[in-house]
């Protein structure tokens, strides 16, 4: 809507997963890195967890770009009150796995065979779990029983759980210490630092066809990071907002005043609500 106005080809600020709209932090950049050396690596275990809106799934997306194409990629997103066949038959769907399955065993003698198939065909196959955090401690441990498909040498399949930090509570329960000890690579998306508020929202302002300084007056980033602590989320539902209030009144480029009335307007009319919101929409 405001993007001619502005001159941008597209949307900066859209609260989807488009790995092009990655600004890479420290954290974001280490997380990346992590993410492909331990799936390229075959490392078996990945653990990525973070905050509500730090960038997970994007990170993910990225990450998944820079694998070779001779990786296969499951992704179960619908993790609440699973049980640990509903896991299975949610498994077997990704992997096209068809049969008369009349028990946990049967799923995983036929997911054994076809990542054994994978493997002679020189694939590599990564189960991605998402919202992790959600399974229980029982189908947690069915996962880690996945992590013994493995051969004397190679893991058959990498398991990436991702999550809140929820996750990481859950795994240090003693009931889940097998599975903790068998994570071979991890990070924890942090949030990011007053000095990266203005990288990031440049970054994204250019990768839609804009510059910075056009769009945003100096002295806005203070204000992006008081409203959002960092949050990458918070920080383009805002810029969003502000950029839709200066288009409807053609004021450019925004002064803080405006970044200003419109994040206490969105903080006064949602309050402590905004974040809970959001949490629906994890990314």
């Amino acid at each position: 809507m405001y993007e001619a106005f502005f001159g941008l080809r597209e949307p900066a600020f859209a609260l989807t997963p488009d790995p092009r709209f990655l600004w890479l932090s420290d954290t974001h950049q280490e997380g990346l890195a992590a993410l492909v050396y331990g799936i390229s690596r075959r490392k078996g275990f990945l653990l990525l967890t973070g905050e509500v809106g730090t960038g997970k799934t994007t990170l993910l997306r990225a990450a998944l770009d820079q694998l070779s194409p001779d990786t296969d990629v499951a992704l179960v997103l619908n993790t609440g009150n699973l049980t640990a066949i509903d896991l299975l038959k949610l498994i077997a769907a990704e992997f096209r796995i068809e049969g008369n399955f009349e028990s946990k065993a049967d799923y995983v003698i036929a997911l054994n065979k076809v990542l054994l198939d994978r493997l002679r065909a020189g694939r590599n196959t990564v189960l991605i779990i998402d919202e992790a955090q959600n399974l229980s401690p029982e189908t947690l441990e069915e996962v880690r029983l996945l992590s013994n498909l493995e051969t004397d040498t190679e893991k058959l399949m990498q398991i990436v759980l991702v999550g809140q930090p929820e996750l990481l509570h859950m795994l240090a329960q003693p009931s889940l210490r097998q599975l903790r000890q068998r994570i071979a690579v991890e990070h924890h998306m942090e949030s990011l630092a007053p000095g990266d508020v203005g990288d990031y929202l440049a970054h994204r302002l250019h990768v839609a066809g804009g510059r910075y300084e056009d769009i945003f007056a100096p002295g806005a980033e203070s204000v992006f990071y008081s409203f959002s602590a960092g949050c990458p989320r918070l920080l383009s539902l805002l810029a969003d907002r502000v950029l839709l209030a200066a288009y409807s009144q053609e004021v450019r480029p925004i002064p803080v005043s405006t970044v200003e009335q419109k994040a206490k307007s969105m903080n006064a009319s949602r309050g402590a609500s905004l974040r809970d919101q959001l949490s629906r929409v994890e990314g």
